[in-house]
C-alpha cells in the first residue's frame, strides 16, 4: 500500500525469447507428469493442473461461458473519475472530512483543526468491512482504515499535501501533528440506506473515530514483556494508538481486526540525529536514521526511538476493534506477531480453531499463518473474544517443483516458537519472537516474497490467495517468485493438504502473473501469464477479496504513467477473475494518480464498498469534488442499475 512504484526501467536477459518460452513450457508439462507419476492425490492434481499452462503470456482470452463473470469488461481509462462497467452506478461516499457529528463541518479550505477532525472521517481510507445491523443489507457500520496522509516531499518535515488545505507551509506544529494524528487510524461509520441512497447517520452513538492517540491494549503472549514497556508505561500493556493501518480482516464473531503496517516511518529522533542509535532489530524493520519526514517525534516524545526505543515496539501489530461497542478498548493481539501487516484472513480449521493467513509488505519479506489454541463456537461470545491471544505463529517455504520453472510446489509452515531449536537457542522467550517476528523468520529460512500483500481464503474450497505486489529490486528467482526486477508482481494461491487450514503442508502455483503484453519486452515472462491480455493488462496486485459466490476481486496499486512499462493501463483498477477458468475482466478504474483498495459486500452481495486512496498524489487530481477543490480519499459504492448481485 501507499505511494505506487514508478519505474520505467527496461529488464533484460540473456535467454532469448523463444528458448525461455519454450523452456517455461516443457518443464511445467514435465511437472505435471511427476504429479501423475508419484500418486499425488486427484484433487492435488485437480488443483496443480490448472497451473500456468504457458508462461510467456498470450493474447487470447481464455474461453468461458460460466455466468459467474456476468459483466461486460471495461477498457482502461486515464479520466480523473471513476468509470465502471456498463449496467453499474458508482457513488462517492464518505470522504476524508465528511462529519461524524453535527456539531462540526467540513472546510473545503482544509482548515478544519485536530480537535474537529477528530470528528469527522479520517484520511487515506483503506481497508474496510462492512458490519450489518440485525443481518440487513440497507443498515450497518462501515469500518474503515485511515493509513496516512499524502505528501509531497520525502526530506525534512513533509508538506502535507491536502490534510492542511491547498498551499500548506512546510513548517511543522504541534496542532499539525495533532491533526495528522486525527486523520489517521479507523472510523466507525453507521450507514442507512433509504430510497436506495446511503447516508451517514450523524451522532449515532456506534460512529466513533480510533485514532493514533487512542488508548488501547497489548494482549497476549508478550503483553508485560520488557520489550514492551515504556516510561508513560512501565506495565507494558497500554499504548497510545495504531497507525499505518493498511487492510483488514474481520472475525466470524464480529469484530473488525485493522493492521498497521509503515508505522516505521513515524519514528524518528531529535536527539544528535547525525549520530546513529538504532537497533538491529530498528534497522530490520525499517526505522531510518534521524527526523522523519512526518515530525512526529519533534512534539512527542514517545515517537523518538531515541527517548523511548521501545515505543516502536508497540506498533506493527494487529488491532481487534468491536464496532458495536464504541466504549470498549482496541486489543494488539501479540500472538500474531509484529510485523508490517497488510491484511488478516480468516478460515476455521477442520476442528474448530481460528487460523489466520497474513502478509508482510516488504519486498523480499514473508507470509504467515495463526493457528488458535482455542475453538471457535459459533454464537459464543465468551469463547471467542480472545480466541486470537493464544496460539501458535507459523511462518511459509515455498518450495519449487520438481523442475525449476513451472511456478508451482509444495510448502510448509515452519514453527514460530520456543519449540523450534533455531529458535530457543537466539531468543530470550517467546515475547522475544514475536516482537521480532521477521528475524525469526529469517533464521529459519522462510522463503522471501515479492511484497506480500492481502490474503483471502475461497468461501466453497478453501484455497488460499495471496497478491504479491511487485520487487523491482528482486536479483534472485524461484518458482514462486519467478521474475527478476518484478515491476509487474503475481498471485499466488495454495491448498492445505487435507483441505485443513491448521496443516502443516501445503500445495501452490500461480494463479496469475501480471504482466504488459501490449509492449516489447526481453524477457517474456514481462509479458505476464496466458491470462493476461491486451485487454486486461494490469501491475501490481494489491487488494485480494472473494464474494460469496466465488468471484475473485482484483485490485491494483501501482505505475500509473501509462507509458514505459505501464503503457495501456491507465490508471489503477479493480478486475474479476473467475478462479476454475483464470478468466480476469476490468471491472473498475480509479480516477489519476490513486490506488484502489479495501472491498466488502452486503450480505445480499448487491452493494460493493470500495475505497479510493491518495487520489492526485502527484497533484493531478481533484477527485471527487471536482476543478478548485482539493482532491479527498472516498469510499465508491457499487450497485447494479437492475439491483442484481454485484459481477453477476
Amino acid at each position: 500500500m501507499g505511494n505506487p512504484l514508478i519505474d520505467q526501467d527496461d529488464v533484460s536477459t540473456n535467454l532469448s525469447n523463444n528458448q525461455r518460452f519454450n523452456d517455461i513450457v516443457e518443464r511445467v508439462v514435465s511437472r505435471r507428469g511427476f504429479l501423475l507419476k508419484t500418486g499425488t492425490s486427484a484433487a492435488a492434481v485437480a488443483f496443480l493442473s490448472s497451473g500456468l499452462s504457458a508462461c510467456g503470456g498470450s493474447d487470447a482470452a481464455p474461453e468461458s461461458d460460466s455466468p459467474l463473470l456476468g459483466f461486460t469488461a471495461l477498457p482502461a481509462s486515464t479520466e480523473d473519475s471513476v468509470v465502471v462497467a456498463a449496467g453499474y452506478t458508482a457513488t462517492t461516499f464518505a470522504p476524508w472530512g465528511t462529519p461524524l457529528s453535527s456539531d462540526v463541518t467540513w472546510k473545503a479550505d482544509g482548515s478544519n483543526t485536530a480537535a474537529e477532525q477528530l470528528k469527522q472521517v479520517g484520511d487515506n481510507h483503506d481497508g474496510i468491512h462492512f458490519f450489518p445491523i440485525n443481518g440487513k443489507s440497507d443498515e450497518g457500520l462501515l469500518v474503515m482504515n485511515h493509513e496516512y496522509s499524502t505528501t509531497t516531499s520525502s526530506s525534512g518535515y513533509k508538506d502535507y499535501l491536502t490534510l492542511f488545505g491547498a498551499t500548506p507551509s512546510p513548517a511543522n506544529s504541534l496542532e499539525r501533528v495533532n491533526k495528522a494524528i486525527n486523520a489517521w487510524g479507523c472510523s466507525v461509520i453507521h450507514i442507512k440506506r433509504t430510497a436506495g441512497a446511503w447516508a451517514v447517520v450523524t451522532d449515532s452513538s456506534y460512529n466513533r473515530r480510533i485514532t493514533s492517540a487512542t488508548p488501547m491494549l497489548l494482549t497476549g503472549p508478550a503483553a508485560g514483556d520488557a520489550l514492551l514497556k515504556t516510561s508513560a508505561d512501565p506495565s507494558g500493556t497500554l499504548v497510545l494508538g495504531t497507525i499505518n493501518n493498511c487492510g483488514n480482516g474481520w472475525t466470524p464473531w464480529d469484530t473488525y481486526l485493522t493492521c498497521e503496517e509503515n508505522w516505521n516511518n513515524n519514528f524518528g529522533t531529535t536527539v544528535e540525529p547525525d549520530t546513529d542509535g538504532r537497533s538491529d532489530a530498528q534497522k530490520r524493520y525499517g526505522i531510518a536514521k534521524g527526523n522523519t519526514g512526518y515530525g512526529w517525534e519533534a512534539f512527542h516524545d514517545r515517537f523518538d526511538y531515541k527517548k523511548e526505543p521501545n515505543e516502536s515496539n508497540r506498533f506493527g501489530w494487529i488491532v481487534e476493534i468491536d464496532p458495536f461497542d464504541p466504549s470498549s478498548t482496541p486489543k494488539k493481539r501479540t500472538a500474531l506477531g509484529r510485523i508490517k501487516h497488510e491484511n488478516a484472513a480468516y478460515a476455521i480449521a477442520a476442528d474448530g480453531r481460528v487460523v489466520v493467513y497474513m502478509g508482510d509488505d516488504q519486498a523480499n519479506d514473508y507470509i504467515y499463518k495463526f493457528v488458535s489454541t482455542g475453538q471457535y463456537i459459533a454464537g459464543d461470545t465468551v469463547n471467542n473474544r480472545n480466541l486470537l491471544d493464544s496460539g501458535t505463529l507459523y511462518v511459509a517455504k515455498f518450495n519449487d517443483g520438481a523442475a525449476s520453472g513451472d511456478f508451482m510446489g509444495t510448502g510448509e509452515w515452519i514453527e514460530l516458537s520456543m519449540n523450534n531449536s533455531a529458535l530457543a537457542a537466539n531468543f530470550s522467550n517467546l515475547a522475544d519472537i514475536l516482537v521480532h517476528t521477521r528475524l525469526a523468520a529469517d533464521a529459519v529460512g522462510a522463503t522471501p516474497m515479492d511484497r506480500p500483500e492481502w490474503v483471502t481464503v475461497h468461501p466453497q474450497t478453501n484455497e488460499v490467495y495471496a497478491t504479491l505486489t511487485n520487487n523491482s529490486g528482486r536479483t534472485e528467482t524461484d518458482d514462486a517468485n519467478p521474475r527478476t526486477a518484478n515491476r509487474y508482481g503475481q498471485i499466488i494461491r495454495w491448498r492445505e493438504a487435507g483441505g485443513d487450514a491448521a496443516a502443516m503442508s501445503f500445495e501452490w502455483d500461480l494463479f496469475v502473473l501480471a504482466g504488459n503484453p501490449t509492449i516489447e519486452h526481453t524477457d517474456p515472462l514481462n509479458r505476464g501469464s496466458a491470462n493476461v491480455t491486451a485487454d486486461n493488462t494490469f501491475n501490481s496486485p494489491d487488494g485480494l477479496g472473494f464474494d460469496a459466490s466465488g468471484r475473485l476481486w482484483i485490485e491494483t496499486d501501482g505505475g500509473y504513467t501509462n507509458t514505459g512499462n505501464y503503457a495501456n493501463q491507465g490508471n489503477n483498477q479493480m478486475l474479476c477473475a473467475h478462479p476454475e477458468t483464470k478468466e480476469i475482466r476490468r471491472f473498475l478504474v480509479g480516477p489519476k494518480e490513486c490506488e484502489i483498495t479495501g472491498l466488502t459486500f452486503t450480505p445480499d452481495q448487491k452493494t460493493l464498498f470500495i475505497n479510493v486512496q491518495h487520489p492526485g498524489e502527484l497533484g493531478g487530481s481533484t477527485w471527487p469534488d471536482g476543478a478548485g477543490n482539493l482532491p479527498r480519499s472516498a469510499t465508491v459504492i457499487v450497485t447494479k442499475d437492475d439491483g442484481g448481485v454485484i459481477g453477476s
